[in-house]
């Protein structure tokens, strides 16, 4: 038996071909995180430039209440810091503050709620 050929589409262009692409319903637009709008604040009130208080905006009570336990009056500065997206909707900082006698590490966690970043979790190493 002779093998059999398909019959091939026709690569004529059809008016659909030529038509611009339909529009996709607008997705919500969502803020990218960015690590400055936490980390400058939070220097300031663990050297004691900012009040703590302020930063329930944007902290929780856990992780404010951790802030606050560890401000004191002292010339801090950021060091370097690394951001780490774990998902679309949470993020983790890790750093390292100077002080003026030492150095140390900080680690904290931020979600997207809403259209909003909030701290979760915050720990400052010894």
């Amino acid at each position: 038996m002779p093998p059999q050929l398909r019959a091939l589409a026709s690569t004529k262009p059809t008016d659909t071909d030529n038509a611009p692409p339909t529009p996709s319903p607008a997705a919500p637009t969502l803020t990218p995180l960015d690590a400055r709008h936490f980390l400058f604040p939070l220097v300031e009130a663990l050297s004691g430039r900012r009040p703590p208080k302020q930063l329930s905006a944007t902290f929780t009570p856990r992780a404010l209440s951790t802030v606050t336990s560890a401000a004191t009056p002292t010339q801090t500065r950021l060091g370097r810091y690394r951001l780490c997206h774990v998902s679309a909707d949470a993020a983790e900082l890790a750093g390292t503050l100077h002080l003026p006698t030492k150095v140390r590490a900080f680690a904290a966690r931020v979600e997207r709620q809403g259209s909003r970043w909030h701290c979760t979790e915050f720990h400052l190493l010894p």
